[in-house]
């Protein structure tokens, strides 16, 4: 089963809402494009524990246990 694109725009639009930082934006982007940790670790010259710390607090925010009910809030309406 194909999962549903998520763009660009549906994302900030829906993301806005849990008050992330710049960071966690960009972060979570690409988290919920299908990037792993240790790529998003690489892109942004930082340890993969630093991505995880991030993943946290934006998981908090967003009131969701973590990466597939994250993305599970920008498929809803996709």
């Amino acid at each position: 089963m194909n999962e549903p694109e998520i763009t660009k725009e549906k994302y900030l639009r829906v993301a806005r809402r849990f008050g992330l930082t710049k960071r966690e934006l960009e972060l979570g982007f690409l988290k919920v494009s299908g990037f792993t940790n240790r790529r998003i670790a690489y892109m942004f010259g930082i340890s993969e524990q630093t991505v995880k710390n991030h993943f946290s607090h934006i998981y908090e925010k967003a009131w969701v246990p973590g990466r597939k009910e994250f993305r599970e809030l920008f498929v809803k309406d996709a």
